[in-house]
């Protein structure tokens, strides 16, 4: 029988080993491929994407990580309320992030588009406490300079990012073995009718539920439960792709050719997945 200190042990590794392999992605191959119609989704290097949509879980864990003083307002009171799922409590400075009952895989809402980025720096900079100013990006005053996603996928070192449009788009619609020769699904999955998802429900599920309603590349939701913000800069507007659980959000919000720019605003039906660029060539994707 193993003691109670043994177990916590196994408990304890069990964590590191759940937080090491998170966020979960996929390889997006076919380097090189063209763009459609649209001008979308020509990317010229290999990457790996969100398998799913960045969680409550997983940003709580950011939350406790990078934001106990929470002096860039990382957290947003809402999320404790009916669409969110993340308590806030304590003192400035020493603030405690919970995730509410039942909450824990649904994807996270309520952050705006700097926080996403935040969030990839915190990622590049192995988790933990690790620096949300600088990294990929380096944010001050409220503005972030973007990186070139083409030299730090050619890096040696991991960096992760909030995905381009093209990126995105990619991940989402293009199949090099489409019928008829490589091209992209009207939808982000294989054929010509919508997903199954939760679009227009009022209610977000957790990621990756609907089973049938994956892209070519393996990627699960980028058709429904939250929009999702890219890294696309229009003015003082960000790229925001993919439909929602929302009210009055309709099946024609998933179709590969609606695309929003907006200011980058925290809304229950607001979230992100991240993608990982560069680093070891024999590094496996994650499953």
């Amino acid at each position: 029988m193993k003691t109670t200190s043994q177990i916590l042990g196994l408990l304890l590794a069990l964590t590191a080993v759940s937080r090491a392999e998170s966020p979960v992605t996929v390889p997006v191959g076919n380097a090189g491929n063209t763009s459609d119609g649209s001008g979308y989704g020509a990317v010229a290097y290999e990457y790996r994407i969100g398998k799913y949509e960045v969680t409550n879980e997983e940003f709580c864990e950011f939350l406790n990580g990078a934001a106990k003083t929470d002096s860039y307002e990382s957290y947003d009171g809402r999320m404790a309320e009916q669409y969110g799922g993340i308590y806030r409590s304590g003192e400035q400075g020493s603030f405690i992030y919970t995730v509410k009952d039942g909450m824990g895989k649904k994807p996270v809402n309520y952050v705006g588009w700097l926080t996403c980025l935040r969030y990839a720096n915190w990622l590049s900079n192995g988790k933990g406490a690790g620096a949300t100013e600088t990294g990929t990006y380096t944010i001050s005053g409220g503005t972030a300079t973007l990186p070139t996603h083409a030299t730090l996928a050619a890096g040696k070192t991991v960096k992760w990012a909030l995905p381009t449009e093209s990126e995105w788009y990619k991940a989402a619609y293009y199949d090099a073995a489409k019928p008829g020769g490589a091209g992209y699904w009207t939808y982000a999955v294989k054929g010509g009718s919508a997903p199954e998802c939760n679009i227009n429900t009022d209610t977000p599920t957790d990621v990756g539920q609907f089973k049938t309603a994956v892209s070519p590349y393996g990627t699960f939701d980028q058709n429904g439960n939250v929009w999702e913000y890219n890294e696309n800069m229009t003015g003082d507007k960000v790229g925001l792709r993919g439909g929602s659980f929302f009210m009055n959000d309709r099946d024609e919000y998933l179709l590969s050719y609606t695309r929003y720019d907006v200011y980058g605003a925290k809304w229950p039906n607001y979230g992100f997945r991240v993608v990982a660029l560069g680093g070891p060539a024999a590094e496996p994707a994650k499953k």
